[in-house]
């Protein structure tokens, strides 16, 4: 399945890797988080790493795709952890969250494995 915009590719039992190209559009995120859903559904999955080494900065909007996907994946038992966040995106983002965002974070998938055993 090719979803515009971004990669999706499964790297271990239940682990993918979504990375999103400059491209991504997430004007119509619905139909996204759909396909998204749909894909990890139909491979089982449990975690999905979210890439974010191409997001220089975070802001209200990608917030909420990101929150939003994050809570489709938890509605289907999924984890989402965001990972490779630059330092200026994670300023960005601390400067307006107020709660606790959906997804998780951590520096790369071996450092979030790491904290989960």
């Amino acid at each position: 399945m090719s979803i515009p915009g971004l990669h999706l590719t499964q790297i271990g039992s239940g682990d993918f890797l979504l990375e999103p190209s400059r491209s991504l559009n997430i004007c119509d995120r619905d139909k996204l988080i759909e396909r998204i859903a749909a894909r990890l559904l139909q491979a089982r999955a449990s975690r999905l790493y979210y890439d974010l080494s191409e997001q220089a900065i975070i802001d209200p909007v990608y917030y909420a795709w990101l929150n939003a996907l994050a809570g489709t994946a938890i509605a289907i038992n999924v984890r989402m952890v965001c990972i490779h966040m630059q330092p200026t995106a994670a300023f960005a983002l601390a400067q307006f969250i107020h709660e606790i965002p959906a997804f998780e974070t951590a520096l790369d998938i071996s450092g979030w494995q790491r904290t989960t055993q």
